[in-house]
């Protein structure tokens, strides 16, 4: 008989794949969601669920029968702290006590955030697990508080924290809509001068599959990335190149005027009730004097995993 794992998350971009990595590796998959599905998915070796994330006891249920767990709900835009808290921090909470009544769940995998290490004030020096957590934004923040609640888990369960910088690969919603203004030719650059790490979706999954079936990644926290760093032109060039476009016109936005799209951003999203696509504190993260940026030595010393070069990636994704 199969065992089964439980992904919360897992109808996001990242869940997607890694569902389909867990098929590919033999398990069953149960797949949380926040409303009473109309159908089952088509394969029959994946269910979906309906937990409450407010209420350990309804996920407690949709544990029944489970073996192992990856934590990948959480909340990348909110309009306040309160929204990143409850989704970050408190839902997270939930979910770890709902397994610490739950005998049978042996593994746990969290997905974090660089954003909840912080930014790194020189590029040649990039971020690295030794060193103290400096988060800047509410979301980095929360994410790290989501970090200490699964410190909190029981005994008996094998728990890896993965801190991934920034995630891209084929059909991801942001970098698709960062993908359309390529296309339309121009797009307001709003890091500067900054660097950053990227993992390509792929290369995320495969960690997220060896920190759950390694035990020596036990009871540890890692960055999980192409050990590289680059420039948003770099970035957005090598875009363009695998798309088969021109590189778009980017000329450089200021800070009031990011502001101000993140305004117009959130009071359009109160309106129509959806998530906004900009907000404040993006805009924090974005205007920092320094690099999001970090090292994945410690992971790729413990496990050789090799990471696709972006340029490549960026071809893997167009």
């Amino acid at each position: 008989m199969k065992n089964t794992i439980l992904i919360t998350g897992g109808n996001g971009f990242i869940g997607r794949a890694l569902t389909d990595k867990l098929l590919q590796e033999g398990f069953n998959v149960r797949i949380v969601t926040r409303r009473t599905p109309k159908k089952q998915p088509a394969n029959p070796a994946v269910t979906l669920v309906k937990a409450n994330y407010n209420d350990v006891q309804s996920l407690k249920n949709a544990l029944q029968g489970c073996v192992g767990v990856f934590h990948l709900a959480a909340a990348i835009f909110g309009f306040n702290r309160q929204d990143f808290e409850k989704a970050n921090v408190t839902a997270t909470r939930n979910v770890v006590e709902a397994v610490n009544q739950s005998p049978d769940i042996k593994t746990f995998v969290h997905i974090s955030s660089l954003a909840a290490s912080g930014f790194a004030p020189d590029k040649d020096h990039p971020r690295t697990e030794e060193m103290e957590p400096a988060p800047v934004s509410d979301y980095g923040i929360t994410k790290l508080g989501g970090e200490q609640a699964v410190h909190t888990l029981r005994p008996g369960v094998k728990w890896t924290i993965i801190r991934p910088p920034i995630v891209y690969g084929k059909n991801d919603s942001g970098v698709s809509k960062i993908a359309l203004w390529v296309r339309r030719g121009i797009m307001v650059n709003t890091s500067g001068n900054g660097y950053f790490s990227f993992v390509h979706v792929d290369d995320l999954v495969q960690a997220l599959w060896l920190a759950y079936s390694r035990e020596d990644t036990a009871g540890e926290t890692y960055f999980v990335t192409e050990d590289a760093v680059y420039s948003w032109d770099y970035f957005i060039t090598q875009m363009a190149r695998a798309m088969n476009v021109h590189k778009p016109f980017m000329p450089n936005a200021p800070k009031w005027m990011m502001r101000t799209a993140a305004w117009i951003y959130e009071l359009a999203a109160h309106i129509s009730g959806a998530q906004p696509a900009l907000n404040y504190d993006k805009v924090t993260e974005a205007t920092i004097p320094g690099h999001w940026i970090c090292s994945g030595k410690k992971w790729q010393t413990l496990t050789g995993q090799q990471f696709t070069p972006l340029a490549e990636g960026l071809k893997k994704s167009f």
